[in-house]
């Protein structure tokens, strides 16, 4: 398996002479500065060896990347393998003549990947690379000046996605108690939380399906009526792997939904759980913003990970970190780990992005977002929703835009039947 990524195309000609940075503003006529991919590159030897840089991080706008790109781009893709499939893929279409099919790239790592783990990488590559401005300049200009360096660089930028992971574990070990003491209570747990809770925050492993509380959040919400009979017949079957329960990240847990479980409606209710929508607050508003009002803003302090990211709306993808950390949260686990028994939160977390993503334009993913919008960010519907619903209201019955989507509609019938 190759080390590094192929080289970008196209290929970057030889440096200018200028010192201007390696991320600056610049037309695909510029070169970027030789100097600048030194300094660069030294300044990534000095952090692989924990030293200090006498200026200004040269590395800061690609950690500043780093630290959105695993809550709201993908927490578990490493970056060295997503530039790897991007650039394979890249160099494969540039060879292709128009309107061509390109095939899968003749590379050992992209043919060792199924179709949707190459889609996923690509998707991680585009997503990336438009954080930094020339980001892909930048590395071809330090595989050219210093190889290996654009290796050391997204390896810098993986490590640093997962320490983001840790600190929003940390987050969540200081709030995370007192949201499920707001949001996560029935009635006739209260006592029992208000004896327990010191133990929860001192021994992380008891909770989980170790304690009745945490096992009712984690339970499948298929099974809550099953669980409600036998807290602690349920419990033990979980821990002690009795077949007759067996519970997957396909398995939708209890504390996900605002309301109960609905066999013949599954998705009713899904995604609106009170914990998910305080534990996004808490990473991605501020610690501060938890518990006050719907859309309310008046939390103090530092600017907010969403703020420093020009992050606006909640997107299928910030969901889904939230949900999997609130899941890490409510388990036993002591140490950040993929797999709590059978329960894989890898695949939790790409279970909730397809709940969107499978279906973009179902009333249930568009209302779902809309209403995340209201209880994190207080914003109505979508602009280009509400812009295509008033634009639709407004035009007459023959007007050119009704008489326009019609024939693409007959246009597509026309397609299909072809």
């Amino acid at each position: 398996m190759p080390s590094s990524p192929p080289v970008l195309s196209p290929p970057l000609s030889s440096p200018s002479r200028d010192n201007s940075p390696v991320t600056g503003s610049t037309d695909s006529s510029t070169q970027l500065s030789k100097r600048s991919f030194e300094v660069l590159s030294h300044a990534l030897e000095l952090e692989s060896s924990r030293k200090k840089c006498k200026t200004d991080r040269p590395t800061a706008p690609f950690r500043h990347a780093a630290r959105w790109v695993g809550r709201a781009i993908d927490p578990f893709v490493r970056l060295r393998d997503a530039f790897h499939v991007g650039a394979a893929f890249d160099a494969a279409e540039a060879e292709a003549d128009e309107g061509e099919t390109v095939s899968v790239p003749n590379d050992e790592l992209v043919r060792s990947m199924t179709d949707k783990d190459r889609q996923l990488h690509r998707s991680v590559y585009q997503r990336t690379k438009s954080l930094v401005p020339n980001f892909c300049l930048i590395l071809e200009g330090l595989a050219e000046s210093a190889p290996g360096s654009q290796d050391t660089l997204l390896g810098t930028m993986t490590s640093i996605t997962k320490q983001c992971r840790s600190d929003d574990i940390g987050t969540l070990k200081a709030i995370g108690l007192d949201i499920i003491e707001n949001h996560g209570l029935l009635a006739d747990e209260e006592v029992s939380w208000a004896k327990k809770k010191g133990s929860f925050k001192k021994n992380k492993s008891t909770r989980g399906f170790n304690d009745n509380i945490f096992g009712r959040l984690l339970c499948p919400h298929k099974y809550s009526q099953l669980y409600s009979q036998d807290p602690d017949g349920f419990c033990t079957k979980v821990l002690e792997s009795d077949n007759d329960i067996i519970i997957q990240a396909s398995d939708l847990p209890a504390f996900l939904y605002d309301c109960e479980y609905d066999a013949s409606a599954i998705d009713r209710g899904l995604l609106r759980g009170p914990i998910v929508v305080q534990v996004y607050k808490g990473i991605f508003m501020s610690p501060s913003s938890v518990n006050l009002k719907d859309g309310d803003s008046n939390a103090k302090g530092r600017s907010s990970h969403g703020q420093l990211h020009g992050l606006s709306r909640a997107t299928p993808h910030t969901i889904a970190y939230a949900c999997m950390m609130a899941r890490y949260f409510c388990s036993s686990l002591t140490s950040w780990r993929e797999q709590d028994g059978k329960f894989s939160l890898h695949h939790f977390y790409y279970y909730v992005v397809a709940l969107f993503e499978m279906d973009a334009e179902s009333s249930w993913a568009v209302d779902t977002l809309d209403w995340w919008d209201r209880q994190v960010f207080g914003k109505g519907p979508r602009k280009f929703e509400n812009s295509l619903m008033q634009a639709e209201q407004a035009a007459d019955i023959n007007s050119d835009f009704n008489a326009l989507i019609a024939q693409r509609i007959a246009r597509r019938a026309n397609d299909d039947r072809s």
